[in-house]
């Protein structure tokens, strides 16, 4: 659309003015064809409008007909301020309302133009959130610099949730060059009728009002009720309010409007224009919005606020109070105040300093008085304050002081109250035990007097009041006392070089001085003392004793020497009794340790205690040396600190507790596995020149020092011990010549049991010779058919070289396995499958060595059936005795002899002797209680009866073979009972072996198995003739307790009698017989 172009015809002139004013304004030629035509309509437009009351300035018809751009846009503006912005009349120009609510309703910023004061897009944040508050609640964060994206977000708002259209781009919004026609237009959105900001200041003045009958900003307001309801909420007075006669508009709108300006509102149009019909809602909407930032004033009665403390007023002296003005505009002439007392006025000078009145007076009176502060004569809140005025207790003067008395001394109180004016004067007594009571007192002119006489030990308090108040120096203490309820107290014994405390209790005596001596051999000795910090009325009495001797404490209280003193004390000195001897420093588990106490004549009890790390006793045995010398020894069962407490007649000797450290260097583990480490010989094998290091723990040995030597054949190595981490030791030492070495290990300087450990070093690295390898080994000459057979390839002289090992046959080639030692030595294994002759090829880096090739002559294997194993050693044993067997090979032809035995948990030792005739002797010695298996084997299979199970127990112990019975008693031959039993229960494998010597020589005895134990034996023997029996018994050859047994068996029963009598035993009876149950 053009506007100059399409308002050229005056057509759409005529139709706008008459779509703005809502009526038809004339005849008008709706066709015009002449110029004259056109401006009599444009006349017709201009006149309707000026006739609305809007002003065109230099507008004429021929500059609308003839499409002047300049005087047609500043037309049409002219119908956007009377008929978009203000629509009615209103004598304020539009943009200066505008400007007016748009600064209420924005206190924060301060607008003053239409341009730069909107062109960051702030403003309109701010006027959108508070028009909706919480739709943009971050305005103030936004930055200037964004102004453009401000702008957008903005009108993307206004358009969202105001219904305010984007007339406007947000770029030319944001630009500094916004002309301010454009800028009100877009903004007039929001204070036209019916708009979001005319909604927002409605909804303001019924919140105010509490109301929801006003409608509209225009008519509602033209009686001036709600004007004038607006004045009265915010604090101000209305004449006749609230019975206003609403029919006088006039009347109202003009109290309205001089009550806003008693709260500094300007009026933005006078009364008849508020009263009007046609009233401008943009007037009324800009005036309101001046109402809303309006602080509401106070009534007269919180107008003014009275600080003041009248809690302490005396007679004679200034007493003050402050008038403080609530708010502004509070007249200081309008203030007044009234202090009466009994007599009348009071005179009261004010001094106005800002807001505040400062107001003084002296009372010259006591009473009470009456303080009523008013405004414009109404009483403020608060008031009337009433308080009392009190005599000077300053001026009372107490004539005695506290003192020190002793029970049922009297005391005189007195008290001077000249100059202090009216009061009474009170004294209150209080015993230590809470009884209280006035005393009574008489007045002679100025001075008040009372006596006291208290029959209790403390402190009284004696409380002196004039007028209701303490005076000065109250209250007295008289401090009671009596010396004879105090005592002294401490111990009868003591050690030099410990602290000795008495104490002096004088709770019950009261409070004094207490005074304390103390002398040794006459001599005086220092002390400390000080308060119990349990009870402050028990003095402490401290001192050391230097030197052993006789001790006096003296102590007096109040000058008076109380019970219990004097107090003496025998000092002991301790330092005399010694502890000495290895056991308090270390020692080793499992092994006696011993220290020794030597009390050194001074007497007293010794009192040993030894703990284990884990706190638990250790079992402590001790002897008398000497009678001042005592011997105590323990044996640690565990490593690690132990705690010896020796304690002398209940107290710690010096040095006590004692923390040896215990050591077990069993539990000195190498964490390293030696197996492969090692050569054949199970020495360990070193590089020359290379650290060989070895690494222990010693988390678990308890408190010691790890220690190392390493022996050659050239002397003591140096030896580097590292500790990277607790409980870890690192031993590191350099071989540098050939030979045997000898690794001594220490704990605590005790050798390891595994120390020394053996080493071998080869030497330095040599050249690689084929000429000084060596072939050794039955199987480089000799092996049987299917029968592994071994050789060693020696190149320990030769240097580090690369072996090559293979065998040749007339009927087949072997095969030959190889297997890497240590110092450049090879084992090689084979097994030929037929008996013949075979070639050996050996070499070295390339090269055959001396010899090579080998001839070796197979023959057949031997015939393992025919091996026969026998002896005594195969039926069993005990525990570290040596089993024995026989191994015939006699008949099986050339073979080899192996031999295993098994126990449980552990391998036996086997051992065996070749006779060099086909017979070997095998050897066992087995280490565990338990059945073993052991296997015999000639060329690797089993011979005849292999796996043999052999029984294996417990070592003999003759110590507990148990021997009773009649057969080992004295008896009468006709009667003889030769019957007695062996229990051989916890005596271990073993052989019982019995034999008697009698008047016929020895003979054989009958012996037999329970049938139900078969550890109990029952033997026999049958006696012909009177005599004496030697009864021998033996377990695995040797004696049990009690044998040999001497039996007499005698003829008869006299004879056996005189032998009982004779040897103080027990004389039998006639025709005993020994009877058991078995």
């Amino acid at each position: 659309m053009q506007v100059s172009y399409d308002l050229c015809d005056r057509v759409c002139l005529v139709a706008l003015v008459e779509a703005l004013q809502l009526r038809k304004i004339g005849k008008v030629y709706t066709k015009p064809t002449s110029k004259i035509q056109m401006l009599q309509n444009v006349s017709l437009a201009l006149k309707a409008i000026t006739d609305d009351n809007v002003k065109l300035v230099n507008v004429g018809g021929d500059d609308i007909v003839n499409g002047n751009t300049k005087i047609i846009f500043g037309l049409v503006w002219s119908l956007v301020q009377r008929y978009q912005i203000s629509g009615k009349k209103s004598k304020a120009p539009p943009k200066k309302l505008m400007t007016i609510w748009f600064r209420s309703l924005l206190p924060d910023l301060d607008i003053t133009n239409f341009t730069t004061d909107w062109n960051d897009g702030i403003a309109l944040h701010a006027l959108i959130d508070q028009i909706k508050p919480g739709v943009s609640p971050e305005w103030r964060k936004l930055r200037s610099e964004d102004r453009v994206e401000n702008c957008r977000k903005a009108m993307l708002i206004a358009k969202e949730q105001l219904n305010v259209p984007r007339v406007i781009s947000p770029e030319d919004f944001a630009n500094s060059a916004l002309d301010e026609l454009s800028s009100m237009t877009y903004l007039s959105y929001f204070v036209k009728h019916e708009s979001p900001g005319y909604y927002h200041t409605l909804n303001w003045a019924c919140k105010q009002l509490r109301t929801t009958n006003i409608t509209n900003l225009t008519t509602d307001w033209n009686d001036g009720y709600f004007l004038c309801a607006i004045v009265v909420s915010l604090g101000e007075k209305i004449s006749g309010w609230p019975n206003l006669d609403r029919t006088k508009a006039l009347e109202n709108c003009q109290k309205g409007i001089d009550g806003g300006k008693e709260l500094g509102i300007e009026p933005l149009l006078s009364a008849k224009e508020m009263s009007d019909p046609l009233v401008d809602h943009l007037s009324m909407m800009s005036y309101l919005s001046k109402f809303s930032n309006v602080q509401p004033r106070k009534g007269k009665a919180e107008r003014l606020q009275i600080r003041f403390n009248f809690d302490n007023i005396k007679v004679g002296s200034q007493a003050e109070f402050q008038i403080i003005k609530a708010e502004e505009g509070v007249v200081d002439s309008k203030v007044t105040l009234h202090l009466v007392c009994e007599t009348g006025n009071v005179p009261c000078d004010v001094k106005w300093s800002g807001k505040i009145a400062t107001c003084s007076f002296i009372p010259s009176v006591t009473g009470d008085y009456k303080l009523t502060v008013s405004y414009e004569d109404t009483v403020i809140k608060g008031c009337p304050i009433e308080f009392i005025t009190k005599g000077d207790s300053l001026k009372v003067r107490l004539l005695t002081s506290s003192t020190n008395m002793k029970m049922g001394e009297t005391y005189d109180v007195k008290v001077d109250i000249s100059g202090s004016g009216r009061g009474e004067v009170l004294m209150e007594c209080t015993s230590p035990t809470g009884d209280q009571r006035y005393l009574t007192s008489v007045k002679d002119g100025n001075v008040v007097m009372a006596t006291v006489q208290p029959k209790e030990v403390g402190v009284w308090v004696l409380h002196v009041y004039f007028g209701e108040e303490e005076v000065q120096g109250s209250p007295l203490h008289l401090r009671v006392n009596d010396p004879q309820k105090a005592w002294l107290s401490g111990t009868e014994e003591g050690y030099v070089g410990d602290l000795l405390m008495f104490k002096v209790n004088y709770k019950a005596a009261g409070e004094g001085e207490v005074k304390v001596t103390v002398t040794c051999n006459d001599d005086n000795i220092t002390y400390d003392t000080s308060q119990d910090s349990s009870d402050a009325h028990v003095r402490q009495i401290m001192f050391t004793p230097e030197v052993k001797g006789s001790y006096e404490v003296r102590a007096w209280f109040n000058d008076t020497e109380i019970r219990g003193s004097p107090a003496r004390v025998s000092v002991q000195d301790p330092s005399q009794v010694s502890v000495t001897g290895e056991g308090i420093l270390h020692g080793t588990k499992g092994e006696d340790s011993s220290f020794k106490v030597n009390a050194s004549g001074v007497g007293g009890n010794v009192k040993v205690d030894v703990s284990a790390p884990d706190g638990s006793l250790a079992d402590c045995q001790w002897r008398q040396i000497t009678p001042d010398v005592y011997e105590f020894t323990y044996r640690p069962t565990t490593a690690g600190m132990y705690k010896i407490n020796v304690l002398w007649n209940g107290r710690p000797l010096p040095g006590s507790p004692f923390h040896p450290h215990i050591t077990d260097r069993s539990k000195v583990v190498l964490m390293d596995d030696l197996t492969d480490l090692k050569d054949e010989n199970d020495h360990l094998a070193l590089n020359c020149n290379t650290e060989t290091v070895l690494n222990f723990n010693t988390k678990d040995a308890g408190p010691g020092t790890f220690s190392a030597e390493v022996l050659s054949p050239d002397g003591r190595l140096p030896v580097n011990i590292r500790k990277p981490e607790p409980g870890h030791v690192q031993v590191g030492f350099t071989a540098k010549v050939e030979g045997d070495h000898y690794i001594h290990l220490y704990w605590s300087s005790v050798p390891l049991d595994k120390s020394p450990i053996l080493a071998y070093c080869p030497g330095p690295v040599l050249p690689v010779n084929h000429a000084h390898v060596n072939v050794v080994g039955e199987g480089a000459q000799l092996a049987r058919a299917t029968v592994p057979a071994e050789f060693i390839v020696d190149g320990k002289k030769a240097g580090p070289g690369i072996p090559r090992v293979r065998m040749t046959g007339v009927k087949t080639d072997v095969d030959v396995e190889m297997r890497a030692m240590k110092y450049d030595r090879y084992k090689c294994k084979y097994a030929a499958p037929y008996p013949g002759g075979y070639l050996l090829h050996v070499e070295w880096s390339g090269f055959h060595v001396p010899g090579s090739p080998f001839k070796v002559t197979v023959t057949n294997k031997g015939h393992g059936d025919k091996v026969k194993v026998e002896g005594q050693g195969l039926k069993g044993g005990f525990v570290g005795q040596q089993l024995r067997a026989v191994v015939d090979t006699t008949a099986a032809g050339n073979g080899e002899v192996t031999a295993d035995c098994y126990g449980l948990r552990h391998h036996s030792r086997c051992d065996l002797i070749d006779h060099r005739n086909g017979k070997y002797t095998l050897c066992i010695f087995p280490t565990e209680p338990c059945r073993h298996s052991l296997e015999v084997k000639y060329d690797h299979e089993h011979v005849p009866g292999s796996p043999f199970s052999i029984p294996v127990g417990e070592p003999p112990d003759p110590r507990k073979v148990h021997v009773y019975g009649p057969g080992i008693e004295p008896g009468v031959i006709q009667t003889f009972e030769s019957k007695f039993i062996v229990e051989t229960y916890g005596a271990g494998a073993g052989q019982l072996s019995v034999r008697v010597r009698g008047p016929r020589s020895a003979f054989k005895v009958e012996m037999r198995r329970d049938r139900e134990e078969e550890r109990t034996i029952v033997c026999r023997y049958d006696p012909e003739e009177a005599g004496e029996y030697i009864v021998n018994v033996k377990w695995s050859g040797v004696h049990v307790p009690g044998s040999p047994f001497t039996v007499p068996v005698f003829e008869s029963i006299e004879a056996l009698s005189k032998y009982a009598r004779q040897t103080n035993q027990v004389e039998l009876i006639a025709d005993y017989e020994w009877k058991d149950e078995f």
